[in-house]
């Protein structure tokens, strides 16, 4: 059976400074949304999530159908399905090749030894 390798650039230890600089827009970015999700919960009448954790949890699951909505709201194509990984689609694809080749050449060899 095929193994998939992952690896990650680690960018931050290439380019500390630009990744920092990109990485602080995102946290701020994400506490932003979690102090407006904390908000809304609280003006609804219930009570604080209170745990940091639990808040960036429900941020995160919220961001699915919020990217969508962004999506459809401005008109955005993009695949049905994505998957996110470290891998280019080169190496996806080559790694699907070779699961599937491997797959159908063991279908095959059962299937003559049952003969």
């Amino acid at each position: 059976m095929a193994t998939i390798r992952l690896t990650m650039a680690e960018y931050y230890t290439q380019n500390f400074e630009s990744y920092s600089e990109i990485f602080k827009e995102h946290a701020i970015s994400l506490a932003e949304l979690m102090k407006i999700m904390d908000d809304e919960i609280i003006s609804m009448g219930l009570p604080p999530v209170g745990r940091t954790k639990d808040l960036f949890r429900m941020v995160l699951d919220t961001s699915y159908a919020v990217d969508r909505d962004y999506k459809a709201k401005h008109h955005i194509d993009e695949p049905e399905y994505t998957v996110t990984s470290f891998m280019s689609k080169d190496e996806i694809f080559r790694e699907m090749r070779s699961a599937l080749s491997e797959e159908f050449a063991r279908y095959m060899e059962h299937a003559n030894e049952t003969k």
